[in-house]
């Protein structure tokens, strides 16, 4: 009973850390601070979930902390071999399947609420929409407590997998062609989104710049001027990609439910938004991927 004692307790002081670090630092070794960084998010995570916490932001922001752990896996492939990779990838993929449920459900309502409050349209006509939304939600919640001990039994073996990860030897020179392969993907999957215009290819992109800015982020001192202006622009693009997923979802969810003129008519308002948030980002992300992947590295100093 022991190391199950000191292993909540670590996870409990974990709870006192508003957000764990994650950048590397310049004067360290590269393979141990991506270590360091990997094992402050697993905490982290850990920590959000703490006592089986299914509450909204918790659980957000511990499928969160699961994205910038799997962007830090890809950053340490390199050194890695596909086997030892293997773990990882498997112990992240179950983690963040057992979570997602439990977001999209609470994210649900608060797109309705953002699309009322955008289109001026009056709350009291949607309350039966809403309230059927937070019944769904909370419904989740129930159900979904039994999913919380099987997610940090995930993390739990992920962090001592981390020990045995082989990252003595990266180089900087690795991590360099780690961020640019991520880079070319997104530039590849933004042709394919402006050419086929559907849900999945652009969440596919979406994905795509949602892990070059957390790589942005892990690799930001080694950029000139921090990378800043690049992880301002990747954010900003993976916002709009994110309110147009969320109303993709709010969409597929209403189908889904009693039909009627107000349900009709959020179809309607969302049908109309869709297309724009769509088109604001890849334009941004046309501005964005303009430069050859060899061109974007080029004030990585690694």
């Amino acid at each position: 009973m022991a190391p199950v004692k000191n292993s909540r307790s670590k996870e409990a002081r974990g709870k006192k850390t508003e957000k764990a670090r994650l950048h590397l630092r310049p004067d360290k070794a590269l393979g141990s601070e991506l270590l360091k960084v990997v094992d402050l998010q697993i905490e982290a995570a850990l920590a959000c979930l703490h006592g089986n916490n299914v509450s909204p932001e918790p659980v957000h922001d511990a499928r969160t902390y699961i994205k910038k752990i799997r962007a830090i896996l890809h950053l340490a492939s390199p050194a890695m071999s596909k086997k030892q990779r293997l773990q990882p990838t498997l112990l992240l993929r179950d983690a963040a399947s057992r979570l997602g449920p439990l977001r999209d459900s609470e994210v649900r309502v608060q797109t309705l609420d953002a699309l009322l409050e955008l289109t001026g349209l009056p709350v009291d006509d949607f309350i039966s929409q809403r309230a059927g939304l937070v019944d769904i939600a909370n419904q989740r919640r129930r159900n979904d407590v039994r999913q919380i001990p099987k997610v940090l039994l995930s993390l739990r073996k992920l962090r001592d997998t981390t020990k045995n990860w082989p990252l003595a030897d990266l180089e900087g020179s690795d991590l360099r062609r780690r961020v640019r392969r991520t880079y070319r993907r997104g530039r590849t999957a933004l042709e394919l989104s402006r050419s086929v215009a559907d849900a999945d290819t652009f969440h596919l992109w979406r994905k795509q710049v949602k892990q070059l800015w957390y790589q942005l982020r892990l690799t930001s001192h080694f950029w000139k001027n921090n990378a800043s202006d690049l992880i301002a622009l990747t954010g900003a693009i993976g916002q709009m990609a994110g309110e147009e997923r969320d109303l993709t979802l709010l969409a597929e969810t209403l189908k889904l439910g009693p039909q009627g003129k107000s349900t009709t008519l959020l179809l309607e308002k969302i049908k109309v938004l869709l297309p724009k948030l769509r088109q604001e980002a890849l334009t941004a992300g046309i501005a964005f991927y303009d430069p050859k992947p060899k061109i974007f590295v080029q004030n990585l100093d690694l």
